[in-house]
């Protein structure tokens, strides 16, 4: 096996492992058996027949994307650093950091635009605002052109840089779909996150869930700030 195929291989497995921990956690927070007393807003919708009813567009989403990293790999094969290469830390946070600031600025702008054009949201982003008080699964409960268009940020960024570390790219991974995974749990944020500037808690995107309007931020709410569409 060269190091691309194994470098595609640990992605892969990176992004099933991490959606199948989300479905956990959703099986978990449906169930009762977590998160009954840590709820932002008390809501009775959330069981195990919710979580049934959206595991098949979850399921179609989580394999179109391990087909589209496949394809990615491929095409962009020259953009990412593999194994071999001796890279220090500060580089690939420094990397880590461009990439997040790319994507949550393009994913600012997407969002609010998904939302401000009517059209736009009835056809796309409606799907994934079925749900007023989300569960863990519901981040990638969306129409597979909501997803696809979201990828755009991150490899903007990449693509600026000329190419990334692997090991940037499996942070960034990790730490944006697992902060996704969050915000769609409908349970308080921990206080230990409360240290981190501008950071999106699990309230700031369940306001939105729940108003269906503002707080289009993610990772970070700094656009939220700047343009004034913090509730």
């Amino acid at each position: 096996m060269n190091l691309f195929d194994q470098d595609m291989n640990i992605t892969i497995i990176l992004l099933l492992f991490i959606n199948i921990a989300g479905y956990i956690y959703s099986y978990l927070i449906v169930s009762n058996k977590i998160g009954s007393n840590k709820q932002i807003q008390p809501t009775s919708d959330r069981d195990l027949k919710y979580l049934k009813s959206h595991t098949p567009l979850f399921t179609i989403n989580v394999l179109t994307l391990v087909f589209f990293v496949f394809i990615g790999f491929f095409f962009f094969k020259e953009y990412i650093i593999d194994l071999s290469t001796d890279i220090s830390i500060a580089t690939i946070l420094i990397q880590l950091f461009i990439i997040l600031f790319f994507d949550d600025t393009f994913f600012y702008f997407l969002h609010r635009m998904m939302h401000e054009n009517k059209y736009i949201y009835s056809k796309i982003h409606k799907i994934h605002h079925r749900a007023n008080s989300p569960i863990p699964i519901d981040y990638i409960y969306v129409h597979p052109l909501e997803w696809m268009s979201g990828f755009i940020g991150p490899f903007i960024g990449i693509l600026c840089m000329g190419g990334v570390s692997i090991y940037t790219f499996w942070l960034y991974l990790f730490i944006r779909n697992f902060h996704e995974i969050g915000i769609h749990s409908g349970i308080k944020t921990s206080n230990i996150f409360s240290f981190i500037p501008f950071y999106g808690t699990n309230e700031h995107h369940d306001v939105h869930h729940a108003k269906r309007d503002g707080n289009y931020s993610s990772t970070f709410i700094l656009w939220d700030y700047i343009f004034k569409t913090k509730i």
